[in-house]
């Protein structure tokens, strides 16, 4: 008897400790907001911080197009000087300027202390070869740039959703194993109940009590890999580490799904996925820097022209200053004739890069194609044994109940009864794993072909 002392003081504290951490619940759940998978890539998108950083890279390339077209505008500078001369500049003339001999060479001071000089300068570019081809490479980069952030929120998708998967199935895993409890706490009852009928042995009251306290151990440590989960989720989206979260999806099978044959899936991917276009748009900005580097070579016309006024005096009084104009406008040439082969260097260097481009496109391409086989046959594997394990679990249910009618009608063992209930909780955390691989298959399948669904 000191053995069922000690197992309902076991019990007891086990209950106040549910209450406890119900209570806890409770008290959690009026401060979470739910969330569904949807929600969450929602979320990410607007909180994820590589998302952040890839948008602000956008954002920084039409700033380079802005730039790029600048090139093409005129520019304007304004100058402005004053200088105190402390020593008055020295100017050389001939002597017969100065009544010294022809050969010798006057120096005179001139001008004041006080020296003033402003000026308005424009220059507007009239032909530059690299001027058209360094917008259009901007604008391609800046269209590259929206790709690799389709890239980075692509992943960021499948990354949340994944988390969230990862969740979902130890909240089930969680709620299987506190369901095994609930049946071994019961077939400890009825142990006692029999024991104290004289139907059953203290060792089959023994076996059950050793069977429900094993679980605990599980139950804690699925408990701890909830928040350990939740946490991972919470920092995928871009929320704080500790965001409480109350999941409302559940893992689920979809047997109405139509699944994609390899050439379909493959096909899909050849048009949506967002690293090809990227590299697409990497070729055309490679052809682009070739036009660009060639054009280092060409003339270059441009209009040019200055307004500039300038006095001197020894005072500061400025309102006695005489400001003489000068201005001009002209046009000026510039040839390159020789830059000891940069230009041609410069020029197939670009050519070797779109080179590398269009190797690393087809290289990309076969890894898609593998990529998409792969995650097409795993679907496939998930789904069949998705529904081989709906079979059994029934089947295990049902010998679960036959086994524990015939335990209580003394015709089996505890033993039998203990298999069976084993047998019932493997079958369904088994089937839990296949809907959480095809799940997971269908994301990898969703990533593989270029789609970044919300749900």
């Amino acid at each position: 008897m000191l053995f069922f002392a000690f197992s309902d003081a076991a019990a007891s504290r086990h209950y106040a400790l549910m209450a406890s951490l119900l209570a806890f619940s409770l008290t959690t759940f009026a401060q979470t907001q739910p969330l569904t998978i949807t929600g969450a890539v929602a979320l990410a998108r607007e909180k994820n911080r590589d998302l952040q950083i890839a948008n602000l890279a956008v954002a920084k390339a039409s700033q380079r197009t802005r730039e790029a077209r600048g090139a093409a505008l005129p520019t304007v500078s304004g100058f402005g000087q004053y200088v105190y001369n402390i020593q008055r500049p020295v100017s050389f003339l001939p002597g017969n300027f100065a009544g010294l001999a022809d050969n010798q060479i006057a120096n005179l001071r001139v001008g004041g202390d006080q020296a003033f000089v402003g000026s308005v300068g424009v220059y507007q570019p009239l032909f530059q070869a690299g001027v058209k081809s360094g917008i259009r490479a901007a604008g391609i980069d800046e269209v590259r740039s929206t790709a690799d952030a389709a890239v980075t929120a692509s992943n960021v998708v499948t990354a949340v959703r994944k988390a969230y998967l990862n969740v979902l199935i130890t909240e089930e895993q969680l709620q299987l194993q506190q369901q095994s409890l609930g049946r071994n706490v019961q077939a400890l009852r009825d142990a006692r109940s029999l024991l104290l009928q004289g139907r059953a042995s203290r060792v089959d009251t023994l076996r059950a009590y050793v069977n429900v306290e094993n679980l605990r151990p599980e139950i804690l440590r699925l408990s701890n890999g909830i928040a350990i989960a939740k946490t991972v989720l919470a920092t995928t989206i871009g929320l704080e580490a500790n965001e409480p979260l109350m999941l409302q999806d559940s893992l689920h099978f979809d047997d109405k799904a139509q699944p994609l044959t390899s050439e379909q899936a493959y096909a899909e991917a050849l048009e949506k996925r967002p690293e090809l276009r990227q590299l697409k748009l990497t070729e055309e900005l490679n052809q682009e820097q070739i036009r660009l580097a060639s054009t280092a070579g060409r003339p270059q016309l441009a209009a040019t022209g200055l307004v500039q006024t300038q006095a001197q005096a020894y005072n500061l009084r400025l309102g006695d200053y005489q400001w003489p104009v000068s201005s001009y406008v002209g046009v000026q040439v510039s040839v390159p004739i020789y830059s000891g082969g940069r230009v041609l260097a410069r020029t197939e260097q670009a050519r070797i890069t779109r080179q590398q481009t269009e190797r690393e496109l087809a290289n990309q391409q076969e890894l898609i194609r593998a990529e998409v086989l792969t995650s097409v046959s795993s679907v496939q594997e998930a789904r069949r044994r998705v529904e081989s394990q709906k079979q059994t679990v029934a089947a295990a249910a049902l010998g679960y109940r036959i086994t524990r009618d015939r335990w209580r009608a003394g015709m089996a063992s505890r033993l039998d009864l203990t298999d069976a209930e084993l047998s019932l909780t493997r079958t369904k955390l088994g089937y839990l794993q296949a809907v959480y691989d095809y799940q997971n298959a269908a994301i990898d399948l969703d990533r593989a072909v270029g789609r970044t669904p919300s749900q």
